[in-house]
């Protein structure tokens, strides 16, 4: 990286930051934030209304003296402290594994990006922090955390970083910072600082704790936090991003990163708008084994299966492809959502379109005798979420499907229409079907509203 170093990284997202105008908002950009607005709302209302970690963490919070402010957490009330919002939000929004995907970062950025952004704009309040000031912020932490983890990119997983959590704070940071007008100075300040609490370790997928639903809630506390620190004047560490002990040092095994591309046409060219929508509630990396072994497997209704052959990268074979007791029977949810055997067995044996329902199947026999006769293998002609699979059926055919793009991808998008689906199948059995439009219908026209309104819809 040597040949980089005079590139001033920090100082020029800082720059970024403290620049950001409205004016940058192309409409593109609008429509893309306000469709991950939507999407993060039906997951974050799903899983404030029922899920298995939700309540235990709202007890924890609430037992630190967490409902002693005035800023809102989905489903739970609007007498928050700013950054236990923050936490919980972002927490609830990343619960299900249903939240939206940047390839090129293998990360989850609208849980960051998001519920920071709708936190301090509820604090500021309409005449400070209008819903476009709002859209910027959010656009801007956006494109701050996939930036940052297309260069950590999924190798990073293989040192045991969860880029979701490690860049997250930084973009958290970011739509705060936007909606608070901060000066550069203040802002690499706030970097400085959040370098010290970047982290989330992917220890959880020994025994699929609830560490990775709490990533991105960590990151968005610690970004207030941050944020505060700067703004009172404590000094933060100087290029938090490309110093020597900087984020691209410590937390990936790469060794050499462009730096010029990384912050080439700021506020010009927004990669973020790459983030794909999630069809399926599981780890990303098992989605196009969940399409195609749910059709394949619809159409092979009868036929006996000698062996499933998957593909995958190296990285993403560490994730969801090793051959480990909690992986080939996992037996919770989070094991069953990192598990490429049984997000495939169950796929081919009860279809694709199924949401949630694999999370009652954890003790399903024939799921287990499917799972015993898939082997995962590394293959690194296999790039970002893409995969293959090969099917041999007893009767001596051998099928083999390449399965570069999941479904959400933009070599393979979502229809409009599937985006909606998503989002009111999650919405509406907890907010009812009014208010599921209504707020559907809010979003769609954010500029003649307020995110205080927004937030009253789902408080």
């Amino acid at each position: 990286m040597a040949a980089n170093q005079h590139i001033q990284v920090t100082k020029l997202f800082a720059e970024f930051v403290s620049k950001a105008d409205v004016f940058l908002l192309t409409p593109t950009v609008v429509a893309h934030v306000k469709e991950y607005l939507l999407d993060y709302l039906g997951v974050t209302v799903a899983a404030a209304h029922s899920w298995e970690s939700t309540e235990q963490i709202l007890k924890a919070v609430v037992g630190l003296g967490a409902r002693t402010g005035t800023s809102t957490v989905v489903l739970k009330g609007n007498d928050f402290l700013p950054q236990y919002a923050g936490l919980m939000n972002a927490a609830l929004g990343h619960t299900m594994d249903f939240d939206d995907t940047y390839t090129p970062g293998s990360l989850h950025a609208g849980v960051c990006a998001i519920p920071a952004a709708l936190t301090q704009a509820e604090l500021l309040g309409s005449e400070d922090a209008t819903a476009e000031r709002f859209v910027l912020a959010a656009a801007v932490g956006y494109e701050v955390i996939c930036r940052l983890g297309a260069k950590l990119g999924n190798e990073a997983y293989a040192r045991g970083f969860h880029n979701t959590a490690t860049c997250g704070i930084f973009g958290a940071v970011a739509a705060i910072s936007v909606l608070k007008r901060l000066p550069a100075s203040t802002v690499e300040d706030a970097f400085g600082l959040a370098l010290s609490k970047a982290a989330g370790s992917m220890q959880y997928l020994e025994n699929g704790s609830w560490n990775k639903r709490l990533h991105p809630g960590f990151a968005v506390h610690d970004a207030f936090v941050s944020v505060s620190l700067a703004e009172a004047g404590v000094l933060g560490a100087a290029r938090p991003f490309e110093g020597s002990y900087g984020l691209l040092h410590a937390y990936t095994p790469r060794t050499e990163h462009d730096l010029p591309s990384l912050v080439a046409d700021l506020g010009s060219r927004w990669d973020f708008v790459e983030t794909a929508l999630k069809p399926y509630p599981a780890c990303r990396m098992t989605h196009g084994l969940i399409e195609v072994g749910g059709r394949l497997g619809q159409e092979a209704k009868g036929r006996e299966v000698e062996k499933l052959t998957v593909s995958l990268s190296s990285p993403n074979h560490i994730v969801v492809g090793s051959r480990i007791p909690n992986k080939l029977h996992p037996a919770n949810i989070v094991d069953a959502q990192f598990s490429a055997y049984f997000q495939l067995a169950h796929a081919w044996l009860y279809g694709s379109d199924t949401g949630i329902e694999f999370s009652k199947r954890l003790d399903d026999e024939a799921i287990h005798k499917l799972s015993d006769k898939i082997e995962c293998i590394k293959d690194d002609s296999v790039k970002g979420f893409g995969s293959k699979l090969k099917v041999q059926y007893s009767d001596g055919e051998t099928k083999e499907v390449d399965i570069p793009f999941p479904l959400g991808e933009p070599e393979h998008p979502f229809s409009r229409d599937r985006v909606e689906a998503k989002y009111f199948s999650l919405a509406t059995p907890v907010l009812g079907e009014g208010k599921a439009k209504d707020l559907k219908s809010l979003v769609e026209n954010l500029e003649g509203h307020s995110v205080s309104e927004l937030l009253q819809l789902v408080s």
